[in-house]
């Protein structure tokens, strides 16, 4: 029998289980040798991870990881005490209690070894914000299937991260040190599971001699496959080309109109034109809502640096261009080259683009 802390143990397989798809029911394989409880998710994100354990037995297992995430939840002590049976069934004690989770069989009776990585680099906690909010953007329709992923090239001895749709797109650049890995596009629900799965500041990443993408911050390592799709060119262009500042907006104010425009409308667009008044000294922005459904006069100020004309756009896409920066202000500029599409940023190397859906 050996302890561990329940609430460690819980947090792992809850991440470890949002990283299976519904229907998988390959179990969850682990090992106590040491003082480390190891275990390891097959899947098409499979995963190595472990915590500490207090105790001498040396043991192997093989469970359903969801059923025992829902026992471990259920228990509320600091620590948990494990052992398996003559049925190689884990028995969970916590204080006076027990149950036991039945053994599970499955294509592999041991952990696997970890995949080396043959190329790597270091990166920081923001580089993980980035790929969850990237993976946001990336496109829901197939016309261009390299769109439906998460890319991950490079740019000025940077990660350069993008999500993009036919109409909108979001990108980064994040610092690394170590190799200069070549650009990978990725599932974008691997994106996701990795903002969750690490905790740790420092997060080393790479590639195996299979050419599969991994994570590790030491204990927790997570591997998918790259995919073999062309991710278009344009997206380092927009966030190269040349801009022309239309204006500066405090983001919260100017996300209160477009939210309020939402409960106006049932067609999801919404116009934007800019408004000066020099003797009143009032300048900002006019909300235009076609075919509203209540009446509505939309006004919000901010510091217009160029008067330009009703430019209309999706208002679901244009609230979350917006709402992605942390930032409190953003300052919006026109692509003439790109069909005036608006690019949104905060200062930083952090855009987000929309493409118009008609003018005025």
């Amino acid at each position: 029998m050996v302890s561990v802390n329940r609430s460690t143990l819980e947090r792992k397989l809850t991440t470890i289980t949002s990283a299976l798809r519904s229907k998988s029911n390959l179990p969850l394989l682990g090992a106590n040798v040491s003082g480390q409880l190891s275990f390891w998710q097959d899947s098409y994100m499979p995963i190595w991870d472990g915590i500490d354990s207090e105790g001498k037995d040396e043991f192997t297992f093989s469970v359903d990881s969801s059923l025992l995430r829902n026992i471990v939840n259920g228990f509320k002590t600091e620590y948990i005490d494990i052992s398996i049976n003559t049925k190689k069934a884990m028995v969970i004690k916590s204080d006076q209690s027990k149950i036991t989770v039945p053994y599970l069989a499955g294509p592999y009776d041991e952990i696997p070894d970890k995949p080396l990585m043959q190329v790597s680099c270091t990166v920081e906690r923001d580089f993980l914000r980035a790929l969850m909010k990237s993976k946001d953007f990336v496109s829901k329709t197939y016309e261009n299937m390299g769109l439906t992923y998460t890319y991950l090239g490079n740019k000025d001895e940077k990660f350069f991260i993008s999500g993009a749709g036919s109409m909108y797109q979001y990108a980064i650049s994040i610092p690394f040190s170590g190799e200069t890995l070549p650009a990978i596009i990725m599932p974008p629900e691997y994106a996701a599971v990795v903002g969750r799965l690490f905790s740790n500041t420092n997060l080393q990443v790479g590639l195996s001699e299979r050419q599969q993408i991994l994570m590790s911050d030491g204990p927790t390592l997570i591997a998918t496959r790259t995919v073999n799709e062309t991710y278009p060119n344009i997206v380092y262009e927009m966030a190269d080309a040349d801009g022309e500042l239309l204006f500066v907006a405090n983001k919260q104010k100017l996300l209160e109109s477009l939210r309020l425009a939402v409960q106006t409308t049932k067609d999801d667009v919404v116009g934007l034109s800019s408004r000066t008044d020099e003797l009143s000294g009032v300048a900002g922005l006019d909300v235009y809502i076609p075919n509203a459904v209540i009446e509505a006069e939309l006004f919000v100020e901010v510091d217009v640096v160029k008067d330009f004309s009703c430019t209309y756009f999706s208002l679901p896409f244009l609230i979350k261009c917006i709402s992605t920066f942390e930032d409190d202000m953003i300052y919006v500029e026109r692509l003439n080259q790109f069909n005036g599409a608006f690019r949104i940023g905060t200062g930083t190397e952090e855009i987000t683009v929309l493409q118009p859906i008609r003018y005025d």
